[in-house]
């Protein structure tokens, strides 16, 4: 069980609360256009998803010779670039896949003509992974950007992942935008790994972050990604062509 009342955990669920977007719900049902999908998952790969292995590998590179941190890094490093837990293949190869389910071209997918705060928050995750202290970075990295605004009701046991065949069922891209079953092994990877990977990244923190001046640097470096995630969603959703009024109420969905 994680310490939901440790100060630094406290302070990070805080954070995570946050990590929604109103422009969440217009990817959660029907109703976008071809390009608007595109402007987004565009945006989606270039910006983290297709280099996440090599930020891992950033922040791994600095860890000191603790065996439990190196290798909870290690398994999802191998998981993110080879897919070799879940038995499918390197997660930024299943995007592609993804997106070629939904009728996009993988050679859509590329770093032209991201929106200006993408290109800022990609820069700077790749400066921030290999930052000490490692501690932030890896906090960054695996509790930040793979978690989501669902973290507290995991950790508190109270909100279930779907996996498998349900999560494929249920998807929106499969309800909504056609894309077939069998495009979405990447959601069927996440459900089969995220879970282990979540506990790992809590775990890290309660063990490693004992000192009070690294959990501040690790606070302030999540403060720091949440404010810029924030801004680069504004810019995709600008992209779009969507605003809030267009929008319900976030639900709390799992991304990241």
């Amino acid at each position: 069980m994680i310490p939901t009342d440790n100060p630094t955990v406290t302070r990070l669920l805080a954070l995570m609360d946050q990590k929604h977007h109103w422009a969440y719900p217009a990817l959660t049902k029907p109703g976008l256009t071809r390009d608007q999908l595109l402007v987004h998952f565009r945006h989606e790969y270039a910006t983290y998803v297709r280099d996440f292995p090599v930020l891992l590998a950033r922040a791994m590179g600095q860890v000191p010779p603790l065996p439990d941190v190196r290798h909870a890094l290690a398994e999802n490093l191998y998981e993110e670039q080879t897919g070799g837990l879940s038995k499918s293949d390197a997660h930024p190869e299943l995007f592609l896949r993804l997106m070629e389910g939904l009728g996009f071209s993988r050679d859509l997918f590329d770093d032209s003509d991201l929106c200006p705060a993408a290109e800022s928050y990609k820069t700077w995750l790749m400066k921030k992974s290999a930052s000490e202290p490692w501690q932030a970075a890896v906090a960054l990295l695996t509790i930040f950007v793979e978690g989501s605004v669902n973290e507290r009701a995991e950790l508190a046991g109270t909100y279930k992942r779907l996996q498998g065949e349900e999560a494929v069922k249920k998807h929106p891209l499969v309800l909504h935008y056609g894309c077939p079953p069998s495009a979405m092994q990447l959601t069927r990877a996440h459900g089969d790994i995220e879970g282990s990977h979540r506990a790992d990244a809590w775990r890290i923190l309660i063990t490693h972050v004992t000192d009070a001046q690294v959990a501040r640097a690790v606070v302030e470096t999540c403060m720091d990604a949440l404010a810029r995630w924030q801004r680069y969603r504004d810019g995709v959703a600008e992209r779009m062509g969507l605003s809030p009024a267009d929008t319900a109420t976030p639900p709390k969905v799992a991304s990241r």
